[in-house]
């Protein structure tokens, strides 16, 4: 097996070192995800402030990163601002790469630099520097810095310096660069690179990772697969946005804060005028799909408007969710949320949350559904912490107890202070377990049921038979692949993932990496319990009960709390939502859970 080592940097200190990672510890937890999950276990404090300079952000890739087609990735977990628990987040691009040029499988920050700082790696050595001149620039900005034209930059915008609930972090956003940029958007990572004072990290590097033959054998087979074969041919067209009108067709689009499933003005924001106004098709790096849709709108409120990445996420929450039908409104909501450094998810549930709440006539604003220079402006207000965004900035959550809402007026749709993704679980029930049970708050990535409910004709997306294990195999599933760390849209399974490691020296076999699967998952819950995270904020929101709109689905109580029942048994959980001593002991996870919990003798 070859040898991987991390980065530590220190900003209180100003001290930076290079250290091995344990052989033990890649075969335990490969990289990314788990090998991430196993050094915040092992660092972060009890009850860390997550603002504070005990908290630890960690930035990873996997072995496999950049070497075969759809893994150039890499996670940032910390410790979240917006939940108080675990938090993982990924991001394409080039960045990655870099790092592993570097030599690099991870860099771990702890402590906070007095003033704003960025961290450059060469192959010279890591340096922190002064980021003075970056102070307030966009990630677009800090990107295209002349300083930077050699370098792959990941750099926070002016939501993470302010503190932003949200803030996102972003790579390779500069509008001159080819290549798809990336943001890791959810939970907040890039205010805790601002509370650390921490604007950017850049890295230029002159080698590459070693690659055994079997290795380049074996990237030639798969490359040659990927290109012949589908490759996820609507992406290469026209992204993720392919997902809008189907997700409009079953009833589970956000349309005028989560009051309907589907939205009148879907037309105008679908994958239609997407392909009409393509630009360029950017990819990762060392990936043929190029899913990344660089659109520029000619006409509408912001005429000229263009953003480098246009998702269905993005749609679904700052174009129906909002009820705006204007194209170049969204692709401005894209960008200003890119070059800010905003979550696209949550910075759109805070604008319709705002709009709702300003209809209904429970704050003092003109703002309106549809209002698209209203929606412009928010956004920035949101970043800068003024106005109506001053408590946006914290989450709809917060922003609803600040301005005294009534949840049985508005609904605030939030798991664990985490924001509904572009899914509405009333029209997929199983998309409610996924959110309620997900490792950081409510999200569609730990696992998409809609998929066997709403989007299969022989599925049922209102019935609760079946939908926890669908869960529990989905996250299980999810952990190792994101601890490789796979792009979803080739498709890659076990036996790929397996494939690889063995290319590069590290044989598991198939019950080993299953294992690691359930291992990280209750490891990171073990995690969040001692974080605060008991069974009862494994919760839905209320208002899911109230019918849609359009179709008259709900999400009934007594729906969730069978699946929530289903859920526990089937993970070995107890009815308070801890793995028991004796799975901790199956998984190998003891000497976790003493360091974790070494006063108690009841949590596990």
């Amino acid at each position: 097996m070859p040898s991987y080592s991390i980065l530590r940097v220190d900003l209180g200190t100003g001290t930076l070192g290079r250290e091995a990672i344990p052989k033990e510890l890649i075969r335990s937890f490969v990289g990314g995800k788990g090998l991430a999950a196993h050094y915040l276990a092992s660092e972060l404090p009890a009850q860390a402030d997550p603002l504070g300079p005990e908290n630890v952000i960690i930035f990873m890739t996997g072995p496999a990163c950049g070497l075969f087609p759809g893994t150039c990735r890499h996670v940032v977990v910390t410790k979240s601002p917006a939940t108080g628990g675990f938090n993982d987040t990924y991001a394409g691009g080039f960045w990655a790469w870099e790092l592993r040029k570097l030599g690099l499988l991870g860099i771990i920050v702890t402590g906070k630099a007095e003033e704003l700082t960025y961290l450059e790696v060469t192959g010279e050595g890591a340096f922190l520097r002064d980021a003075s001149p970056l102070a307030g620039k966009g990630i677009d900005e800090v990107d295209d810095h002349p300083a930077f034209s050699e370098h792959r930059v990941l750099a926070i915008g002016p939501a993470g310096e302010n503190r932003v609930a949200f803030a996102a972090i972003g790579n390779n956003a500069g509008r001159d660069r080819k290549g798809r940029s990336g943001y890791n958007g959810r939970g907040g990572a890039g205010a805790v690179m601002g509370a650390k004072n921490l604007k950017a990290i850049v890295l230029r590097g002159s080698g590459r990772p070693e690659l055994p033959e079997a290795a380049r054998r074996l990237r030639r087979t798969i490359s040659a697969q990927v290109k012949a074969g589908p490759a996820a041919s609507p992406l290469a067209e026209v992204g993720t946005t392919v997902g809008v009108d189907m997700m409009n067709a079953v009833h589970v689009l956000p349309t005028r804060n989560f009051r309907a499933g589907s939205f009148d003005g879907v037309a105008g924001v679908n994958h239609e005028p997407v392909a009409a106004t393509v630009v360029a098709h950017e990819g990762c790096f060392n990936c043929p799909v190029r899913c990344g849709v660089h659109v520029r709108a000619p006409e509408g409120a912001f005429p000229g408007a263009e953003t480098k990445k246009l998702e269905y996420e993005t749609i679904g929450m700052g174009a129906s969710n909002t009820a705006n039908a204007d194209f170049s409104s969204i692709v401005r909501f894209s960008d200003l949320c890119d070059s800010l450094g905003l979550d696209t998810i949550s910075t759109g549930a805070a604008v319709a949350f705002a709009m709702d709440c300003s209809e209904r006539g429970l704050i003092d604003s003109p703002l309106r559904f549809g209002d698209a220079q209203g929606q412009a402006g928010l956004v920035l207000d949101i970043a800068y912490r003024r106005g109506l965004g001053a408590a946006l900035a914290d989450g709809i959550r917060s922003a609803a107890e600040a301005w005294g809402v009534d949840p049985a007026l508005v609904s605030v749709f939030q798991v664990k202070n985490l924001e509904f993704p572009a899914y509405d679980p009333r029209g997929s029930v199983g998309m409610g377990l996924a959110f309620a049970t997900s490792d950081r708050g409510a999200c569609h990535n730990r696992s998409w049921p809609i998929s066997r409910e709403a989007l299969d004709p022989e599925g049922h997306p209102f019935d609760a038979e079946g939908k926890a294990a669908l869960v529990v195999a989905d996250q299980d599933g999810k952990s190792p692949k994101w601890s490789m760390i796979f792009c979803d849209f080739l498709g890659y399974g076990p036996d790929d993932a397996l494939a690889m490691l063995a290319a590069l020296g590290l044989d598991l076999t198939r019950e080993e990496y299953d294992r690691m699967g359930r291992r990280i998952w209750n490891l990171i819950r073990l995690i969040n319990l001692r974080e605060g995270w008991t069974a009862d904020a494994d919760a839905l929101p209320p208002g899911l009960d109230r019918p849609l709109e359009d179709s008259g689905a709900c999400l009934r109580p007594e729906v969730f709390s069978r699946m929530k029942r289903e859920y526990y048994a089937l993970r070995g959980w107890d009815g308070e939502g801890r793995p028991p001593r004796t799975l901790i002991a199956e998984l190998g996870l003891e000497t976790y859970a003493v360091r974790l919990f070494p006063q108690s003798q009841a949590v596990i």
